[in-house]
């Protein structure tokens, strides 16, 4: 029994029975297990409790139970636990004396802790869980902590946020199973009153219930999932958004409140799929797949139709997400160079609050590590012979170095083993101190750490940074050194190289001088104005001012006997002073690092945007909060991703509309902290380097036109407020619109909103693109929001589940709206666009005639690629010949009615014989003389008869059945001609693909050879489509003939025999 306790590679599935088992059956099944009830300790300053603790069947929630079963359960959302830690649950002396007393033995294995974030990652609660056996805690723990690493329901459709809120409202019951209705109130954002809308549905239903105090309830028995559906239903819009799908289709089916299969066949493939180029070739789903997703969402299914709880549950579910949830996996190449991606990072990890005057905690480390975070900051300053992490020459508290360490070391590599980086701004300038940093590190990381580089990555001018990949669950420090002249040869390694270089001597520029601190107070929105203002002053290179105070010389170590010291174990993250790009590039060391204040960084970002790109392929950068940011307010990490720099390292403890986009962005990738730049970042072949201030479209990139429609809201806020909704999109200056589309004001909780759409056009850098969706009331107060990359979106109608400030998931907060995504088109290539990608609605002959029209004079491309086939043609070509079916439902009911028809015929041939019998047996009584000859002809006559009626009956039911297989098979071949019309239909989109029409000035228009090179590839598409038909034909000819001849020989024989076969 002891495997099945082993979680760590189970699915969820799994993960969850086995918490059921070791959890909830307690009493039946943890018996025979040799498993104990876990005990609670709730309160550092008050005798311990018992409480037995749960998990439901999804693992929504821990919840616990009291002695009193008058009280509610104790709840706990899995989505706020961070993690479940062994040993003792505080530092508080009276608690650990009263636990000393249950117990005589060592304690400290009997405890898990339970970290819980009540309000972000900076404000959470320590519960204490003392378990009554020592192998109990190690279960739990690996158990819990399983299933948080998964993280299943954070992206989850609102089908699951639903079925969570119902299980919410089931657990809160007590001990009786009795929920009070003013809990169910509080559940659904409502006031109670005995008169309210929900007790009234409640009282209408009849499950309303008085307990002896006279405080109202409901059974848990009787609050079924259909009662909560209900009670949505009645509380809320959300069945109008249903009419919202019905008027798209057409005024009929609102009234109606259905679909047919085939209206909702052509719903689904025109506006739940995402038009871009790439899944163009994607085929629609055909009437069977309809079919197939109506049986899922409808229990009582009517034929041919579908309706609206069909279609209410189909918005709802996992196939409506509005996530591609598929890039949610780790599906990015991990074997770049470190310089290709972009890392998450953190900037003053220790604060919890302003940067000036808060505490510091070792908490953060730990919190930052399970979020992702992947390039983490420490502060060493000296405290006599020891060292301590703190803000310095500040009001912060201080927390001890090696209590960090330690930390890291438990936490680096839980959510991600991809490397950590541990920039460092070291304030300790002694040798003792040096070393003593050095041999914490080595004593505590051990072959974590990264000590020398690796043997085929050496430190070398011209050598790439090795990969992520490479550097799985190794920890790399980052610390500024003062580069010296080298005298002895470069051997590579990092305690020698020291290259020669003279001083470039750059012009400082920051920002204007009319900018004070206080417009960096303004955190996100000033970075948002920054980053949408389009301006390119050119004032040369910037030198910014470093972020470490201490130089150290990068020098080798005189002897053995000093000991290792903190500069050896420097090496891919050499810290040092940005002295210009042609420094730089003289350089051409890509282990070489810089840091810079955001203000610096912006004005060397707008005054060498180019450049910076180009340095950012090479090594890596590292941009951080200026001090002036007194509140540990963000920058726009944004602004520096468009550049490529990678470590844009952002205040994880103040929750703004930066930090969220960061976390949201990765989110992506498994959450390794690493993402691939876009390929057009890391391009620098014919000297072509992307250029973030852009604003002309990019080659080989297709742009894309959002369209977004804010429909409702559900369950936005318990206040009776007005409030709007605001769509805004986060990517390159020319991409970035923010505070521009908001919609009008409207009744809260459950607004329904009546807008134009918003337009977002020519996004001309799709993969970089983040969507905003926000609420906010009348005193703009976030009342909810959610990021998600564009490239992440999924068109179509779709719920979108809202998160609160800190980026966390809300209880049932959502959004409904339509989203549409297509390819942008310059206007005057409109029409051809349009005749490319629908040739069948243009003829060939209507391209002269569109131009005339237009009087526009199409020049010709200067430099036209054409390639010599398709994809789409390929495709066609390499795929199998259609085969004719010989057997489906129509067919194997006309067997069933030969079967039939045949033992009547048998029946009807017994009832012949027992006759003929009969009146043999009569003629042999009254003539005996002629007895043979008259049998011999009654005989005769009856079987004759009797093949007469055979043959009539096989004949009719063969005559059904082939005009059935014809049937059959003229449906086959109209389904795979409708295949094929679309498949041409995708020439004109992969022709615009291929030969970068999209890239093409506004100026530029193109010419006839285009034209007639998608009439080749149509003439070719056709070629191989007429095949398939040829082909397909000759295969039900073959069949229907096989069917006949079979027929006709069994006819034949019965012909010959005079009885059937």
């Amino acid at each position: 029994m002891e495997e099945n306790i082993q979680l760590s590679e189970r699915h969820l599935e799994v993960l969850t029975g086995i918490l059921a088992l070791v959890m909830t059956h307690w009493w039946s099944i943890g018996r025979q297990l040799g498993l104990s009830p876990i005990e609670l300790m709730e309160g550092e300053n008050q005798a311990p409790q018992k409480l037995q603790i749960f998990a439901d069947k999804d693992a929504f929630f821990l919840y616990a139970k009291p002695d009193d079963k008058s009280k509610p359960n104790l709840l706990w959302d899995f989505s706020r636990i961070s993690d479940v830690r062994s040993g003792l649950p505080s530092t508080d002396m009276k608690l650990h004396e009263n636990l000393r007393v249950m117990k005589s033995t060592d304690i400290k294995d009997y405890f898990l802790t339970i970290v819980y974030r009540q309000d972000g990652i900076t404000n959470v609660d320590y519960i204490g869980v003392m378990c009554e056996a020592p192998g109990v805690a190690a279960r739990w723990k690996k158990a819990v902590n399983s299933l948080l690493l998964r993280n299943p329901h954070r992206n989850a459709t609102m089908a699951t946020f639903l079925s969570k809120h119902h299980t919410q409202i089931l657990l809160s019951c007590n001990g009786y199973g009795q929920i009070t209705v003013p809990s169910i109130h509080d559940a659904f954002l409502q006031h109670y009153h005995p008169e309210s809308e929900l007790s009234q549905v409640l009282s209408f239903y009849s499950i309303l219930k008085t307990m002896d105090d006279g405080m109202p309830y409901v059974q848990d028995a009787d609050f079924t999932a259909e009662m909560h559906k209900l009670i949505l239903n009645q509380l809320t819009n959300i069945r109008d958004n249903v009419d919202s799908v019905l008027l798209n289709v057409g005024e009929k089916t609102v009234k109606k409140q259905q679909m047919t299969i085939h209206e909702f066949q052509g719903f689904i493939s025109n506006n739940q799929r995402n038009p871009f180029l790439k899944d163009t070739v994607i085929r629609p789903i055909t009437k069977d797949q309809a079919q197939a997703v109506v049986e899922r969402h409808e229990n009582k299914l009517i034929e041919g139709v579908v309706t609206a709880k069909a279609i209410f549950n189909y918005l709802l579910s996992e196939e409506c997400n509005v996530l591609n949830t598929e890039l949610l996996e780790q599906t990015m190449d991990m074997t770049h160079p470190l310089s290709h991606y972009f890392i998450n990072s953190s900037h003053n990890t220790y604060l919890l609050g302003y940067q000036y005057n808060s505490w510091s905690s070792v908490e953060m480390y730990r919190q930052c590590l399970l979020l992702g975070c992947r390039c983490i900051e420490l502060d060493c300053w000296p405290e006599g012979e020891d060292i301590v992490i703190t803000h310095g020459n500040a009001l912060c508290s201080k927390i001890r170095f090696e209590d960090v360490v330690e930390a890291i070391n438990e936490y680096a590599f839980v959510t991600s083993d991809y490397p950590v980086i541990l920039s460092i701004e070291n304030h300790c300038k002694t040798a003792f101190l040096l070393q003593k940093m050095a041999r914490i590190f080595i004593e505590t990381f051990g072959n974590k750490l990264l000590t020398a580089p690796l043997e085929n990555m050496r430190l070398e001018a011209g050598q790439p940074l090795p990969s992520p990949e490479m550097l799985k669950q190794k920890i790399l420090l980052k610390c500024k050194v003062k580069r010296q002249r080298c005298t002895g040869d470069n051997t590579g390694d990092s305690s020698r190289f020291s290259p020669d270089y003279e001083s470039a001597g750059v012009q400082d520029t920051s920002v204007n001088e009319g900018q004070d601190v206080a417009k960096y107070q303004g955190g996100d929105e000033a970075c948002i104005a920054l980053l949408a203002t389009n301006t390119s002053t050119e004032t040369g290179v910037t030198t910014p001012p470093d972020d470490e105070l201490t130089q150290v010389s990068l020098q080798p170590i005189s002897s053995k006997e000093d000991g290792t010291s903190l500069i050896d174990l420097v090496n891919y993250c050499t810290g040092i002073s940005f002295e210009g790009f042609e420094s730089a590039d003289r350089l051409n060391c890509s282990f070489y690092m810089s840091s810079f204040p955001d203000d610096k960084a912006l004005s060397l970002l707008r005054a060498s945007p180019v450049q910076l790109v180009k340095y950012n392929m090479r090594q890596l950068s590292r941009i951080y909060p200026q001090p002036a940011r007194i509140s540990s307010s963000n920058y726009m990490p944004q602004v520096f991703w468009n550049a490529g720099c990678q470590l844009a390292a952002l205040n994880f403890q103040h929750s703004d509309v930066s930090a969220c986009l960061n976390h949201t962005k990765f989110e992506y990738n498994g959450s390794t902290g690493y993402l691939l730049k876009p390929a057009v970042m890391l391009n620098d072949k014919d000297g072509e380097i992307f250029n973030p201030s852009a604003q002309a479209v990019l080659k080989n990139i297709v742009p894309v036109n959002l369209k977004i429609k804010v429909i409702s809201g559900l369950f936005l806020t318990v206040k009776q407020v007005n409030c709007y909704s605001s769509v805004s999109v986060f990517g390159l200056q020319a991409d970035t619109v923010a505070n521009k589309f908001i919609s009008e004001k409207k009744e809260a909780p459950n607004p329904r909103w009546e807008h134009e759409p918003f337009i977002f056009e020519q996004i001309i850098l799709p993969e970089m693109a983040t969507v905003h969706f926000a609420v906010y009331d009348e005193e703009k107060e976030l009342l909810g929001q959610r990021f998600i990359p564009l490239c992440a979106i999924m068109a179509g109608y779709r719920y979108i589940p809202l998160r609160n400030h800190h980026n966390e998931p809300l209880p049932l907060a959502a959004l409904f709206v339509h989203i549409t995504v297509e390819d942008w088109i310059h206007s005057d290539l409109k029409d051809v666009a349009d005749f490319l990608a629908d040739p069948f609605a243009h003829g060939l002959c209507d391209m002269s005639d569109m131009e005339q029209k237009e009087g526009a004079r199409l020049s010709p491309l200067s430099h036209p690629i054409f390639p010599d086939t398709l994809p789409i043609i390929e495709q066609v070509k390499s795929r199998e010949k259609p085969v004719a079916v010989n057997y489906d439902d129509e067919l194997v009911l006309h067997d069933q009615n030969l079967q039939r028809v045949l033992k009547r015929a048998s029946t009807e041939r017994k009832k012949l014989t027992d006759r003929q019998h009969k009146e043999l047996k009569s003629l042999e009584t009254r003539n005996k003389k002629s007895q043979t000859g008259s049998e011999i002809e009654l005989e005769s006559l009856h079987t004759a008869e009797l093949c007469r009626f055979e043959k009539q009956t096989m004949q009719e039911e063969v005559e059904k059945h082939l005009a059935s297989l014809k049937e059959v098979h003229r449906k086959q071949k109209k389904q795979i001609i409708r295949q094929h019309k679309l498949e041409v239909k995708c020439i004109g989109a992969e022709i615009i693909s291929e030969i970068g029409l999209q890239s093409m000035t506004k100026s530029s228009t193109i010419d006839d050879r285009i034209t007639q090179f998608g009439s080749r590839m149509r003439q070719k598409l056709e070629e191989l489509q007429m095949q398939e038909i040829s082909s397909l034909e000759m295969s039900q000819s073959l069949v229907q003939e096989s069917l006949t001849y079979k027929y006709i020989t069994q006819i034949q024989k019965m012909n010959k025999s005079g009885h059937t076969t």
